[in-house]
């Protein structure tokens, strides 16, 4: 049943991913015969249900008290993730002769998936601009510091909800890959 739910989860965001692209990268809004949804707040509301489901909590004065947490888990995640996952940096094509080609969105910006990483844009831009290798050392330093700051907030979120779950349910969201 689980791994039923995921392939259903990872195949609607690869649909909506590839349908919306455009769209997505300016609000993180798609529209859909149904109307518009918000695909941050949809993946939001799944990943809590299914921790809730994983953590198998059952007793809504039991979940009220770890979903704060839990949600805290989730947003840190997501930042971390600037750059390279769910709320990732541009998206690279490979051209025919081995070059990169970043996706561009209408308004001539790179595309990106939910929030912007300043540190991240401004290394790619020195990057783009080529730009002396002082100014890519020093944007590179940037990008590490919030990356690190980022891992550091993750890990103090990790600890506030491992600190509030019994064994079963900590090792439960170890599987889950909602604690390390």
């Amino acid at each position: 049943m689980k791994t039923t739910k995921l392939l259903m989860i990872c195949g609607i965001a690869a649909g909506l991913a590839a349908g919306a692209i455009g769209a997505f990268a300016q609000t993180n809004t798609i529209n859909t015969p149904n109307g518009p949804i918000n695909i941050v707040d949809t993946a939001r509301q799944r990943y809590m249900q299914h921790v809730r489901d994983g953590l198998g909590l059952t007793n809504e004065a039991d979940w009220n008290a770890i979903e704060p947490l839990v949600e805290q888990v989730f947003e840190a995640q997501r930042e971390l993730s600037l750059g390279g996952g769910l709320g990732s940096g541009p998206m690279i094509h490979r051209g025919g002769n081995g070059t990169n080609n970043v996706a561009m969105a209408p308004n001539g910006r790179r595309m990106r998936f939910g929030l912007a990483d300043p540190t991240a844009d401004a290394l790619q831009n020195a990057l783009d601009n080529g730009e002396s290798a002082d100014q890519i050392k020093a944007d590179l330093e940037a990008y590490r510091a919030s990356q690190k700051a980022k891992r550091t907030k993750l890990a103090a979120a990790q600890e506030n909800l491992r600190q509030a779950l019994n064994i079963q349910q900590e090792a439960q969201a170890v599987l889950l890959k909602v604690l390390d």
